[in-house]
């Protein structure tokens, strides 16, 4: 026999093909109709994959049906799979066409003499309570088994109704009354109450109705004192409160006065926690005097546990402004908590205290008001680096982790603190190991890509420790990212810097005995800071040593890149920069080529490849011009260069060849800044310090078009760049920007003759030197190029489709087509991280693409009988949908195109796609294509009856 279980049903393991969503809903609905239990349960567990993965309404609508089929006719085994594939799908159930129907299937089973089915029934209901909120027969049936002698019963009654109260006014105010007898009633049992209390949570759909529960409430904490019911009755309120935000005030109050009061350990942390919880939702709501009261709390507790869980508030309670603008000032009850808590001798609490105090000084600095405590914050911080870094009898992951942001923190604010922190940090960089090590060497390079030249006290260090690193023979993990970390601060402190012999040196020994992940990894972040030649070295050696050939081509395409970059910055073997220039072309000409090779249809490497490809245009347009500027000399004005001047009243016309060269050159370069601008744009997941790159290297474009364009036009217009602040910019977007600014600078000579309009050797000498400038400033790569750390993707269906992959779509001449566009949002593991969609700009356009043959050339026609429709939808739980109605006004072969876009937060629209294309064929009426075909054939004594549709047979013309 098999040592292991064959599966029947398609995963999409390696080498199987990607089955299409009819195959994938085929194969599990015969699993369903199997007399087996085992492979119905099997295919039932399929399906929440399957709606992740085709999540369209008419997939989702057909396969829920099926399932509501199986659970009226199963058995209770199989309900319980059905009610867990709700339960998982929530996001997709309002896709659910035939609501009725599918209830309908899922009710039946209510009636059953099963007390077990029953009570699945209920649960199954409440899990999709989201679509039928409004059910009377179902309230009706929550009530009834609320009565039920059966616990299991009562239980998914129980359930059910929390799940209805929440989407349902009606039915919260039905049942308000009901679940408050119950609680009160003598009869419940105490264990069922507590069960019922938390139904009141969901219950504030209106401020009467959320007034009512409340006071319900509050009259059972003094009815009931027993910890249970004060646990779960004070989360209920507190769950409310957050849920309506205007009774948050109230609910702060209340859990106050129990915080006080109440001695019991379990009862003041359930008020800390749900402080935590309001302080989060509107701590700009809380009461005046409610910090002051936990801080209060804070000082005069005896309990270490009370204090560290009211800092925790207290974090919360920092980010907000309404918070920090009130508690600034050195004397403010919270700072002096802090200060009293800050050099406690348990780490937790100092490093929670620490906190509190760095966000206050943070908070100071952002919004550019007084700062007067950021002395003791840095003391504390330096204070507790050194308590957590010196004490060797236990680990402090949690405090080093806390006061290293912090004083990342503080340098981000305030940049003259980092020469301080990296003198602080390093003193320990040495006499440290393992996981501290690591977490020593992320806050040095967090602090160290704020600013050039931050780790520069430290190379020495640096370079000893990955010394000592080469010697250790079998390296741990955490040794291995540490070796990687101190070449990450290596290039930090290099860029910008000649190598010297003995940094290189160190560098090539610590890759000798590293993983061929972490060489990557070194390669990448030398890339990164521009540090081409040392990259290039690296994936020379890599390229040979992977598992497929997409991955040889993707480092033989970064390779390419770097040596690129490498060659424009190696004057010992071109001195020449036009020869300097076209070696680079053709290294990134290879390394588009080489990306092309290495892209998959599940790694299109679309953003790669369009910046490696705008780079190389870049660098053209630079030896274009290079070439156009040398042109003075070698290609003199012609003779009647005088009289065309005079012709075309354009003085600058008496230059001859350079004039036109010259205006060539800027359109070149403005046309690769609105490619530029395109990429900017297709990137929705990109990282602001790789968006800003984009925007930089656009900015250079544009920069050298204007010099051009002052020297070549005769009227030009001033253009504001974009001005970068090195505040808030990280280091390789610093090298970019001061390489813009050097430019400028000699952009400026330009305008001393601005009277005289004459092209001089002045002139050229400062776009050649600009050039120069702009060729030798060694490209950063963003981090986007190599790591999305946002995904966000949209899968369109389109209907619609033709009968076959590949046909056109047939439409009758002059009637509409309805075109229904359903799309999907997808999202990878951290959704939101730098924007979110706020909508979907869905774009229809149909364009003629030939007319047919049939057709009466001498009839006008208005346009091409193209029309352009743009729709703008707000998604629902990552879906959309919109609907379009297209007029063809002749008969023809139509190309339609539609193409979506995405709208983030702040309402900019990103051009992030798909764009996919449908084709139409227009038929003519058959009257009219008779009509055409006599008059074009000289055809007579056609009778007046053929213009009868009848007359003709009954089939599709083809054009």
């Amino acid at each position: 026999m098999l040592g292991v279980r064959v599966n029947s049903f398609n995963e999409n393991g390696l080498g199987e093909p990607e089955q299409d969503a009819n195959s994938a809903l085929t194969e599990l609905d015969k699993g369903l109709r199997s007399g087996r239990v085992g492979e119905q349960c099997e295919a039932i567990v399929r399906f929440p994959r399957l709606f992740e993965k085709y999540p369209f309404p008419i997939l989702i609508n057909s396969s829920l049906l099926k399932l509501a089929d199986v659970f009226r006719v199963g058995n209770n085994f199989l309900r319980v799979w059905v009610l867990r594939v709700c339960q998982q799908s929530e996001k997709h159930l309002d896709k659910i066409l035939n609501v009725d129907e599918f209830v309908r299937r899922i009710f039946s089973v209510i009636h059953s003499n099963d007390p077990v089915a029953r009570a699945l029934t209920l649960r199954t209901l409440g899990s999709v309570a989201g679509i039928i909120p409004e059910r009377q027969q179902v309230h009706h049936s929550i009530r009834r088994s609320l009565d039920s002698h059966d616990t299991v019963e009562v239980e998914a009654a129980i359930y059910a109704a929390m799940q209805f109260a929440a989407q349902s006014k009606l039915f919260a105010l039905s049942m308000c009354n009901k679940i408050s007898d119950m609680i009160q009633g003598l009869a419940t049992p105490a264990h069922m109450k507590l069960q019922l209390i938390p139904i009141l949570q969901h219950m504030h759909h209106d401020t009467s109705t959320a007034a009512m529960v409340r006071q319900l409430c509050t009259d059972l904490l003094p009815s009931y004192p027993a910890q249970e019911f004060v646990l779960v009755t004070l989360n209920s309120l507190t769950q409310l409160a957050s849920a309506t935000l205007v009774d948050i005030p109230n609910q702060v109050s209340l859990l106050l006065h129990y915080l006080r009061t109440d001695p019991r350990w379990a009862v003041k942390a359930q008020v800390l926690q749900g402080l935590h919880l309001l302080a989060g939702q509107g701590a700009h709501l809380w009461p005046p005097g409610a910090v002051e009261a936990i801080v209060d709390v804070a000082l005069n507790t005896p309990y270490q546990k009370v204090l560290s869980w009211s800092l925790d508030v207290l974090q919360v309670l920092a980010k907000s402004t309404a918070t920090c603008h009130s508690q600034l000032h050195p004397d403010s009850p919270l700072m002096e908590l802090c200060s009293q808590s800050c050099y406690s001798s348990n780490p937790v609490i100092a490093a929670k205290a620490v906190q509190v105090m760095t966000r206050i000084v943070c908070y100071c600095y952002k919004e550019e008001m007084p700062v007067h405590g950021v002395t003791e914050a840095v003391d504390t911080v330096e204070s507790l680096f050194l308590l957590v870094t010196c004490d060797s009898g236990q680990e402090h992951n949690y405090e080093l982790k806390v006061c290293l942001h912090c004083a990342v923190s503080l340098c981000q604010v305030h940049r003259d603190l980092c020469t301080r922190f990296v003198d602080l940090i390093g003193t320990r960089l040495m006499g440290t190991s393992g996981s501290c090590s690591v977490q020593l060497c992320e806050a040095l390079g967090a602090i160290g890509g704020l600013q050039a030249g931050a780790l520069l006290t430290l190379l020495p260090d640096i370079l000893e420790k990955l010394r000592d690193l080469k010697c250790v023979e079998e390296p741990s993990t955490e040794q291995v990212h540490t070796k990687v970390m101190l070449c990450t601060l290596l290039f930090q402190t290099m860029a910008g810097y000649e190598w010297s012999i003995e940094a290189r040196r160190t560098v090539e020994g610590a890759i000798e005995k590293t993983s061929l992940w972490s060489n990557y990894r070194i390669a990448r972040s030398a890339a990164r800071y521009g540090h081409h030649s040392v990259s290039a070295g690296i994936l020379s050696q890599l390229r040979e040593q992977v598992s497929s050939e997409h991955f040889h081509f993707w480092l033989v395409s970064l390779e390419e890149l770097s040596r690129g970059e490498a060659e424009l910055l190696d004057c010992s073997k071109q001195p020449s920069l036009i020869q300097r220039l076209s070696q680079a072309v053709a290294h990134y000409s290879k390394s588009v080529a080489a990306l092309k090779a290495a892209s998959t249809p599940v790694q299109s490497l679309q953003f790669q490849s369009e910046y490696t490809r705008l780079r190389a245009e870049f660098l053209q347009c630079l030896a274009q011009m290079v070439h156009t500027c040398h042109s003075l000399c070698t290609a003199p004005p012609p003779a009647v260069a005088s009289a065309i001047a005079e012709t075309t009243r354009d003085n600058l016309q008496r230059y001859g060849h350079i004039t036109n060269q010259l205006r060539k050159c800027a359109k070149e370069f403005r046309s690769c800044g609105e490619l530029y601008w395109k990429l900017y744009q297709s990137a929705f997941d990109a990282d602001p310090a790789s968006l800003a790159n984009i925007q930089i290297l656009q900015q250079m474009c544009v920069l050298m078009a204007h010099s051009v364009e002052r020297v070549a036009q005769a009227n030009y217009q001033d253009e504001i760049l974009l001005e970068f602040s090195y505040q808030q910019t990280n280091l390789e977007t610093q090298h970019l920007i001061r390489c813009c600014q050097e430019a400028s600078v000699v952009a400026q000579q330009l305008t001393r003759n601005e009277d005289l309009k004459t092209i001089t050797h002045q002139h050229i000498d400062c776009l050649l030197r600009q050039v120069e400038i702009l060729a030798e400033s060694s490209l950063c790569l963003p981090r986007y190029f190599f790591q999305v750390l946002q995904s966000t993707s949209v899968k369109l269906a389109i209907s619609p489709q033709p009968r076959v992959v590949g046909e056109s779509i047939s439409v009758q001449s002059g009637s509409q087509l309805a075109v229904k566009v359903e799309g999907v949002i997808q999202h990878g593991k951290r959704p939101g991280l730098f924007r979110r969609v706020s909508g979907v700009v869905v774009t229809v356009s149909s364009q003629l693409q030939a007319r047919s043959v049939h057709t009466n050339h001498d009839t006008k026609i208005v346009g091409d009988g193209g029309s352009v429709l743009t729709q703008t939808v707000a998604p629902h739980r990552d879906f959309f949908t919109a609907q379009f109605l297209l007029a063809f006004p002749t008969g023809g072969q139509y190309l339609l195109i539609v193409e979506a876009s995405v709208i983030d937060e702040k309402s900019n629209v990103w051009r992030t796609g798909p764009r996919t294309s449908l084709t139409v064929k227009t038929h003519e009426e058959g009257s009219k294509v008779a009509v055409t075909a006599a008059v074009q054939g000289n055809v007579a004594g056609t009778s007046a009856s053929t213009s009868s549709r009848g007359n003709f047979p009954n089939t599709s013309v083809r054009f």
